[in-house]
């Protein structure tokens, strides 16, 4: 039986007697198993030393030039020096962060907080608008400055959120901050709709509840137009 790619990790297995270099894969296999087991990581925001420590695994942070959102395990290259190696990530990956005391896992091209019960992440927008992303997912957004701020809702096929997704929104500056829906997207069953929150220190919460179908609720200036 050939050498083929098993599911899951994606390791090799099933060699043909006498294949060449075979010890050369299954090593290469088994520091994957030993990285994604249980995977743990130093941090995923800190720059990468130019010398690990033995057995150290950190992600490249996502601005890095190179290798971005890889983990980077400090063992040896193939010509046998200690160096850097990089694994890809694959959705769904999920991984340990020490720094942070705190599980990630890999969406959409990105580490993303895994939520832990009754703890919400806050993320505040200083921009004029923001178009949610899929960081957004289950937090609350809190605007914070003297300015109008617009929060737009995008198509799925741009950030696909799964149906159930909460996002909460809340208006902390003197800024009215509203909530509009795409070109296609549907707000309280209004096509494109937008609705401005009721004030300083009002919420609303964003539920998605199909397709490109929200509902918006909470602390609203009036009905979605």
């Amino acid at each position: 039986m050939p050498e083929r790619i098993m599911p899951g990790l994606g390791l090799r297995a099933f060699y043909d007697p006498g294949q060449r270099n075979w010890g050369t894969s299954l090593s290469e296999d088994l520091r994957r198993l030993s990285a994604l087991v249980q995977a743990r990581a130093t941090s995923r925001t800190a720059a990468l030393p130019a010398t690990g420590t033995a057995g150290q695994i950190a992600i490249v942070p996502a601005a890095a030039g190179a290798n971005a959102n890889a983990l980077a395990l400090w063992d040896q290259s193939p010509a046998g020096a200690a160096a850097w190696v990089y694994l890809t990530p694959e959705d769904g990956w999920k991984v340990w962060i020490a720094d942070e005391a705190r599980h990630v896992r890999f969406t959409a091209g990105a580490w993303i907080e895994v939520p832990r019960p009754g703890i919400v992440r806050i993320r505040t927008l200083t921009a004029s608008s923001h178009t949610l992303e899929a960081v957004d997912l289950g937090s609350i957004l809190e605007t914070t400055g003297s300015s109008a701020v617009t929060v737009t809702i995008p198509v799925e096929a741009t950030v696909p959120f799964e149906i159930g997704t909460l996002i909460n929104v809340t208006q902390v500056g003197a800024g009215i901050a509203t909530v509009t829906a795409a070109p296609g997207v549907s707000l309280n069953g209004v096509t494109g709709g937008s609705v401005a929150l009721d004030g300083q220190w009002s919420g609303a919460a964003l539920v998605k509840r199909g397709a490109d179908a929200w509902v918006i609720h909470g602390a609203l200036a009036g009905a979605v137009v």
